[in-house]
């Protein structure tokens, strides 16, 4: 290579190192490029030194040649790899000369609906869209777009209150679980007393019915025994008569004798 020219290719040797950029020995001539640090790589380069040694071999890409004979290189429009351009047509250099040119403006032309908005829509038969893209309906129905709403940004719940909470469940379960085995004790006991209460009527009726037996045995033996009673008075009086009539006899007797 005796002279540099726009858009050739080559693998090159790092002379030396800046924190601007890095120069790189052209082989075949005695000249050196500038490889700037925006042009090191496609990602955003502080240090050049971090990036490239002394004495190492990339590929690079001439691309500018300057009147006073200083020559523009860049690697990142170069695979590193086999050396292969990856910017034949100049494209991607034209835009960072723009870029560079006008930095705070967009590249991207405003696009312009004029055409679009002087026509009518041939289903609602206003001006400013197409029948594509209307939103009527064939029944005569229009829709519109909602805008969109930010989500409320809910509060995190604070860890107090989450503790606060916590402890009122805690005495919450602990309540129910007293008030339950309450009502079990107090069940148990109504239960107990009314067993015990069934067994007291058990005992009173099982002594009644003894007392009647009783009663009734004394009253059998009572009537047993005047029954007796009057038998023998009954007895004694047929007795007492029979001893009267047999004495009036005897007398009646004595008198006809006479």
């Amino acid at each position: 290579m005796t002279k540099c020219e726009l858009n050739q290719i080559f693998l090159g040797e790092v002379a030396s190192v800046q924190n601007y950029g890095a120069f790189v020995r052209i082989p075949g001539t005695p000249q050196q490029g500038l490889i700037h640090r925006t042009q090191v790589s496609t990602a955003h380069v502080d240090n050049v030194a971090e990036v490239l040694q002394k004495g190492e071999r990339v590929w690079c890409k001439v691309i500018s040649v300057g009147e006073d004979g200083k020559v523009g290189l860049s690697m990142k429009y170069v695979n590193q790899g086999n050396g292969t351009d990856l910017d034949p047509n100049g494209v991607e250099l034209q835009r960072d000369v723009q870029r560079k040119k006008n930095p705070g403006m967009t590249q991207r032309k405003v696009i312009q609906l004029e055409a679009v908005l002087n026509t009518t829509c041939a289903k609602c038969g206003t001006r400013g869209h197409l029948a594509k893209d209307c939103f009527m309906s064939p029944d005569g129905k229009k829709y519109e777009l909602i805008p969109e709403i930010e989500e409320e940004s809910i509060p995190e719940p604070n860890s107090e209150n989450t503790e606060k909470k916590a402890e009122k469940k805690c005495k919450s379960k602990k309540k129910k679980r007293k008030s339950k085995r309450s009502k079990q004790s107090t069940d148990d006991s109504d239960t107990e007393d009314k067993e015990r209460s069934k067994k007291k009527k058990k005992k009173f009726s099982k002594e009644r019915k003894k007392h009647r037996k009783k009663c009734s045995n004394s009253s059998s033996d009572s009537s047993d025994s005047s029954l007796s009673d009057n038998v023998k008075a009954h007895k004694r009086k047929r007795s007492e008569d029979h001893e009267t009539r047999t004495k009036k006899c005897k007398h009646s007797k004595t008198k006809h004798s006479d």
